[in-house]
């Protein structure tokens, strides 16, 4: 990838309405797209997955660890665990609405279910098979074959869904309600997360105060079709097949009648809603409804939680950071050679960066640039406007032949592992900013740097070099927003996706 792309397209792709693709669709393919579907597809997967991890552990502990088949497990065990683990996964939700969650609640519930799963085995065994024999061995091996191999076909999932999703398929057709204001929102926050899952056939706006010539404005940027009203809302879920409603509307202080009237008669037509709020979508909060009073409420995550996660971060940080380190003084005496042969300048870069207390910090990069970039940039006008509005050239002419395909493959990065080790900068968090670059997030800065900047982040895996500055920015502010261990973790598997396909860097 080596386009740039402003957020209007990517709204545009990931919202696009399509109405010939799915209206032509015969009614087995349809049927596709429908929630029961879904579940039974992942229940059968997390069972084949189950049992597969079953099968790999007992060959594995058995050649491995020489412990006979008598003494692995009881007999015919199969017959407990598959029905228990899909119960358990019942619990935890993972078959309600699963093409709705995001990977890093993906990862996190896999986790919680798989944990609370064999926790349940082991204390089934001390009671139910208490006088048969059990391999700890299996059981372990057992427990982390069965984490990764759900998470694979779960994930697998997710990609052959929305490589469906784009030829037409798995979609569900929903139709937008609300105000203009509040869709954009929608359309904006679904852009980021890159999420496919919902083919948009058009809106149902509701007036909320703009003027005639911003209210036209707006409509054009939604990129669906206006349908009409919101009185008729019910003919054009008839028109249009749609089975899904989504209001996206602010706080209506002269009352929500026209809400609570959709909501009930939605439930007579067997049609589901779903209600966004802009607020919502940032607080990342639990929740539970109040059944007397009708009301949502939320919870902050607990202080062991969110403490235990930090401490893992940064117990991640020391290790790789180390690990890193080593690596990277290995690498040093070869791309330094490579890097003087090229030009015969310095190996390493001292990269500027903006410290949480706003003074200018430094971390080591390969230097991929000419000695004289700066001198350079600034004798060509053209080139220094546009550095400035993107702080980013594609086919930038300073940097090296070494330069070039050191940044390709992330070689430069490599001496920041020494940053990380220190505690300076963190693997994952948002992008490093220099003083020039503050101004971009005017009132969002001081949120930027109340959390350390990571060498990779969200925005490095959901497009790198090919989204604009402005997106990059609520990249970073989604990262802040939803911050949790798996996100990191998710972040992790993805950097090194990105990075072994060399995709959108130059």
């Amino acid at each position: 990838m080596s386009t740039r792309e402003s957020i209007a397209p990517r709204e545009t792709q990931l919202l696009r309405s399509s109405p010939d693709v799915s209206a032509s669709a015969p009614a087995y393919l349809r049927l596709l797209a429908a929630s029961p579907v879904h579940e039974l597809i992942y229940l059968c997967g997390d069972l084949f997955a189950i049992t597969l991890a079953h099968m790999v552990s007992f060959r594995a502990v058995q050649h491995l660890f020489y412990v006979p088949i008598t003494g692995l497990n009881p007999f015919e065990y199969h017959r407990f665990y598959i029905p228990f683990f899909a119960v358990i996964l019942y619990v935890f939700d993972g078959y309600k609405s699963p093409e709705l969650r995001r990977p890093e609640q993906e990862l996190e519930r896999s986790w919680k279910a798989v944990a609370i799963s064999f926790l349940g085995l082991v204390l089934f065994n001390f009671v139910i098979f208490r006088s048969e024999v059990f391999s700890r061995y299996l059981l372990v091996c057992w427990f982390i074959t069965a984490y990764m191999f759900l998470v694979a076909v779960r994930f697998g999932f997710r990609a052959i869904q929305e490589k469906l999703w784009r030829v037409g398929l798995f979609r569900r057709r929903a139709i937008l309600v609300g105000s203009s204001t509040g869709l954009r929102e929608y359309q904006q926050l679904l852009a980021i997360q890159r999420h496919r899952g919902y083919e948009v056939v058009g809106a149902l706006l509701v007036p909320d105060g703009e003027s005639e010539a911003s209210e036209a404005e707006s409509k054009a940027s939604l990129n669906v079709p206006v349908l009409g009203p919101l009185a008729q809302w019910e003919r054009h879920l008839v028109e249009t097949g749609a089975d899904v409603l989504i209001v996206a509307y602010p706080v209506d202080p002269g009352g929500g009648e026209w809400l609570g009237h959709l909501l009930r008669r939605s439930r007579e037509l067997d049609v589901d809603v779903q209600l966004f709020s802009g607020v919502l979508a940032t607080a990342n909060l639990s929740y539970e409804i109040d059944e007397y009073a009708g009301s949502l409420c939320f919870y902050a995550q607990p202080r062991w939680s969110v403490t235990l996660q930090r401490c893992l971060k940064r117990t991640a940080d020391l290790l790789v950071g180390l690990f890193g380190s080593v690596i990277t003084l290995s690498l040093t005496p070869i791309i330094g050679v490579l890097i003087k042969l090229d030009d015969g300048g310095p190996i390493f870069y001292r990269s500027p960066y903006v410290r949480a207390d706003g003074q200018d910090g430094y971390y080591l990069k390969f230097r991929t640039m000419r000695v004289d970039a700066d001198q350079v940039l600034n004798r060509d006008p053209e080139m220094l406007k546009a550095f400035e509005r993107q702080h980013k050239l594609t086919n930038d002419p300073r940097v090296t032949r070494t330069g070039r395909v050191l940044r390709k493959y992330s070689l430069d990065e490599f001496p920041s592992f020494f940053s990380i080790l220190r505690g300076d900068i963190s693997l994952v968090g948002p992008r490093t900013i220099t003083q020039a670059q503050r101004p971009k997030y005017g009132a969002l800065l001081p949120k930027l740097l109340s959390v350390k900047p990571g060498l990779t982040g969200f925005w490095q895996v959901m497009g790198r070099q090919t989204t604009t500055y402005d997106e990059k920015v609520r990249l970073d502010m989604f990262y802040i927003d939803h911050w949790s261990i798996w996100l990191d973790l998710l972040i992790v598997f993805k950097t090194v996706w990105v990075v072994v396909r060399a995709e959108g860097a130059y």
